[in-house]
Formats: structure tokens, C-alpha cells, sequence
């Protein structure tokens, strides 16, 4: 491998490892976000509404750094592909909903959100450690 491979080979490693560290914030938060929404299933009221949104607020601004993060990577290694699905949108009426009528119809449909982009987050940690380790085998 020539010094021009091996650089290559570092640099996608490190915008590799940011990713996974990013994307694993993003997991914690949307863990996070997922918890306060069982709970606002349960036994939640307008206080809980607002923390889970809140928590769901941290796990946009994670996977907006997790997605800039997995660009970077993929413009050093072209093998991961699920950067797009990583979005968590609960929208807007569904927030307003959740917080002023706070039903559990609305509950649910905001935790089946919080599950998906879960789903989404876990296939790119996935999909991001294969790289990483294709790539630190290459060293």
C-alpha cells in the first residue's frame, strides 16, 4: 500500500469513528426520548409531553451531526448508503397534539416515530462498524 493509500485508508477511519460516535449520541438520545414516551403512555401528563419533546429535539440536532458525520465518511469510503433514512419527524400538528390533547392515540404514534428512527439509527451503527472494521483491517 502506498503512503498516499494508507492516509486515505486514516482519514476514513477518523471520519469513521466520528460517525459512530455520533450516531451512537443519537441512539442514546432517541433511547432517551423513547423512555419518557413510554412513560407519557402510561402515566404522562403535560410535563412529561414537553420532556419527551424536548429529548426528541437533543435527537434531531444528534442525527443532524450523526448525518453531516456519515456524508464525511461517505465521501472517504463509498460502502455506507442509509445516511438519508436517518430522521426523526415527529411533525409539527403531532407535536402540538401530543402536548395540548395529550391522548394516547397521539402517544402512540409518536412513540412508533421514536422506534423507527431507532431502527434507522442501529442500522447505520451497523452498517458503519463493517466499514470501520473493513477499513482497519486494511492498516
Amino acid at each position: 500500500m502506498t503512503a498516499d493509500e494508507r492516509r486515505e485508508v486514516r482519514e476514513a477511519v477518523l471520519a469513521g469513528r466520528r460517525a459512530l460516535e455520533s450516531l451512537e449520541e443519537a441512539s442514546e438520545a432517541l433511547d432517551s426520548a423513547s423512555n419518557w414516551g413510554l412513560f407519557d403512555l402510561l402515566a404522562g401528563g403535560l410535563i412529561t409531553s414537553l420532556v419527551k419533546h424536548a429529548r426528541l429535539g437533543d435527537a434531531r440536532e444528534a442525527l443532524e451531526r450523526a448525518r453531516a458525520d456519515l456524508y464525511a465518511f461517505t465521501r472517504e469510503v463509498d460502502d455506507v448508503r442509509t445516511i438519508e433514512s436517518l430522521r426523526v419527524d415527529v411533525g409539527g400538528i403531532a407535536t402540538a397534539l401530543d402536548v395540548i390533547a395529550d391522548n394516547p392515540f397521539v402517544d402512540l404514534y409518536v412513540q412508533k416515530k421514536i422506534d423507527d428512527a431507532q431502527d434507522g439509527v442501529e442500522a447505520a451503527i451497523g452498517a458503519t462498524r463493517t466499514v470501520l472494521a473493513r477499513l482497519e483491517a486494511l492498516r
